[in-house]
């Protein structure tokens, strides 16, 4: 379960960074693409571990 909470607190934290609004923020309006990227890499990748070891705990592996 502690696994799950963390892949899952992986998925929401790649959300927020893609969702953060740092447009307001002057000095940090240039990180704007680059907390794009990240979050959606780290969306992709805890999105995707979450599906892999959901069909390994279905399989009973």
């Amino acid at each position: 379960m502690d696994k799950f909470l963390t892949y899952v607190g992986g998925l929401i934290g790649g959300y927020v960074l893609i969702k953060v609004p740092v447009e307001e923020i002057t000095a940090l309006s240039g990180l704007n693409t680059i907390l794009d990227v990240v979050g959606s890499l780290a969306v992709i990748v805890f999105g995707g571990t979450l599906v892999v070891r959901g069909v390994l705990s279905l399989l009973g592996k």
